[in-house]
């Protein structure tokens, strides 16, 4: 992937609070939190959740916002151009570490930049217009790079030499700190590590998307060097990379004995909690997954990828979640679309499923277990795109530590 130091915008270093200026990515704020976080006038969910003022639409109001914040100070750009080691500190120990750069857009089927998940075109169209608004790119995508654990050594070096230019610790207790590379003998060191490595799109499809259709509406070619998009870099052999998974529950009822036969084993779980369901369906040899509905005890299937459909491909025959939506749920007399009409339901929490589950509101749910960095970089090796919400990179990256002009060259 090509990589390119920019001179970053951030919150001046005179303003006390500017680390809790910072915002959850747009995708992880509701209505109620946006406006418990705009009862500040310099949060960045001004921004990248804009509300309609004088000034028109929400977008032109975040451009006003954007532009008044520039000429007061209260934001500032960096001087010179510069990449951005970024540090997660975990609460229980231990670190996951990035480098925030603008990457080079590719056409997405040259396999360099390379999504796994399909978009909604309703996201994509209002993250459009909040980037035609203010031609400022707002929010990183989450990359991981194939750099067979070269990135980490770098950036390790950066983190601990320099000072971090600003701090937020986000609701879970994670730290997340940002610091700054503009010597261009490292620059350039970071360039050679990742130009002959690809990038997987961890978090941040719909982004992607919206920075491709921009450029193309800017008339910049697609693959040169005007044409990029934020991002954060981390490397597939961190430590501290995690995927967790998303759990799917059913609203109408369901025969699920019409399908336990495609399990090659089937066994009882003692388990009631969302947790320890999960814990019991990670601790089986992938692919596996826990399947529990009203009235019933629950179960752990497990699945043999040698006796996996022809029309399954082999590159995601080891991932639960794959035999889930291109097996089980088929099976179930449910389509690819009911993983976006609402006939399937996402928890990211295992334990409000099973309650919702317990309460009625559901009347099945799965269990899935986490994905290893190792399944999802083969599963995307083949440009495959997996079904939505299969992935959740934890954790999330947050928004307002540095940005970007697009006005730039």
């Amino acid at each position: 992937m090509r990589l390119s130091a920019f001179k970053g915008i951030r919150y001046a270093n005179g303003l006390a609070d500017r680390g809790s200026l910072a915002a959850p990515p747009y995708d992880q704020i509701d209505d109620t939190h946006a406006a418990c976080l705009r009862e500040n006038p310099h949060q960045f969910a001004w921004l990248t959740r804009p509300v309609a003022t004088d000034y028109g639409n929400p977008y032109d109001s975040a451009h006003e916002k954007h532009e008044q914040w520039l000429q007061a100070g209260t934001v500032q750009q960096d001087p010179t151009e510069a990449l951005y080691p970024y540090e997660v500190l975990l609460p229980g120990g231990g670190r996951r570490l990035g480098l925030t750069a603008l990457v080079g857009l590719e056409d997405p089927t040259a396999g360099i930049i390379r999504p796994h998940e399909r978009t909604v075109d309703k996201t994509v169209d209002e993250r459009l217009d909040l980037l035609r608004a203010t031609n400022a790119d707002l929010e990183p995508i989450l990359l991981l790079s194939d750099d067979d654990g070269g990135l980490d050594p770098l950036l390790t070096e950066d983190v601990t030499a320099g000072a971090f230019l600003v701090e937020h610790q986000d609701f879970f207790g994670n730290r997340h700190r940002l610091y700054r590379v503009d010597d261009a003998v490292r620059i350039e060191q970071y360039q050679s590590l990742l130009e002959s490595c690809s990038g997987l799109i961890a978090d941040g499809h719909h982004r992607f998307a919206v920075a491709l259709r921009h450029a193309t509406e800017q008339g910049l070619q697609i693959g040169s060097d005007k044409a990029t998009k934020l991002a954060v870099i981390a490397s597939l052999k961190s430590p501290g990379l995690t995927i967790d998974p998303i759990h799917r529950g059913l609203p109408v009822a369901v025969d699920l004995d019409s399908a336990a036969g495609l399990a090659s084993s089937r066994r009882p779980c003692a388990a009631t909690a969302g947790v320890t369901l999960a814990a019991a369906a990670a601790q089986e040899m992938q692919p596996a997954l826990a399947v529990l509905a009203t009235g019933r005890q629950p179960e752990i299937w497990s699945f043999e990828p040698s006796e996996a459909p022809v029309d399954l491909p082999p590159y995601s025959r080891h991932l639960a979640v794959a035999w889930l939506h291109d097996v089980v749920l088929p099976r179930l007399g449910l389509d690819a679309a009911a993983a976006r009409d609402g006939r399937i339901v996402y928890r990211s929490d295992a334990d409000e499923l099973v309650t919702a589950i317990r309460h009625g509101e559901l009347t099945a749910g799965f269990v899935l277990p986490p994905m290893s960095p190792q399944g999802f970089s083969q599963a995307t090796a083949q440009r495959a795109l997996l079904p939505p919400k299969s992935t959740r990179f934890l954790p999330k990256l947050v928004s307002g530590l540095v940005w970007a002009s697009l006005r730039d060259e």
